[in-house]
């Protein structure tokens, strides 16, 4: 994997020997990156927002091992492209779930215990999302690997 150094990358491009199934330690490297960077964009973090990212960190390393596994176990089989595309279904989705949810828990927190029950709240709210994001993607993640005949046997049974 390469850090500093785009060159070697490069060079794989252009020759076109660069296989889709290196590009897991990238995607990994990025998606920790972003979960850590999302707590302390917004601000003073707190010891709720620490505590969230670093759940969000260690939910998505499990996150993105789950869905390799889900993928034929593999970050071949068009891994980054299942995931941007499914998992924007899966995030439209879960907004249109958590912000009804969201307001209710905020309003509860702020009638319950003001200020200081809003971190807490939040904080649990993030990672109950990533934690439903990442199994619902795995179910889809699974599907796609399945023949079109074996899914309309599973739903003719069902």
């Amino acid at each position: 994997m390469q850090i500093i150094s785009a060159a070697p990358l490069i060079d794989k491009f252009q020759n076109s020997t660069f296989k889709q199934s290196e590009v897991g330690p990238y995607f990994m490297a990025y998606m920790i990156y972003m979960a850590v960077g999302w707590i302390f964009a917004f601000g003073e973090p707190n010891l709720w927002d620490i505590a969230a990212a670093l759940a969000s960190v260690v939910i998505t390393v499990f996150g993105l091992l789950h869905l390799k596994s889900k993928n034929l176990d593999t970050f071949d089989n068009n891994f980054v492209i299942k995931y941007f595309c499914l998992g924007w279904v899966i995030t439209v989705r879960m907004l249109l779930l958590v912000i009804p949810a969201a307001v209710v828990i905020m309003a509860l927190a702020s009638i319950v215990g003001g200020d200081d029950a809003l971190s807490p709240a939040g904080a649990l709210l993030i990672i109950g999302f990533e934690i439903v994001f990442y199994w619902w993607l795995g179910l889809l993640f699974e599907q796609s690997n399945q023949p079109q005949s074996e899914q309309d046997a599973a739903i003719d049974r069902e």
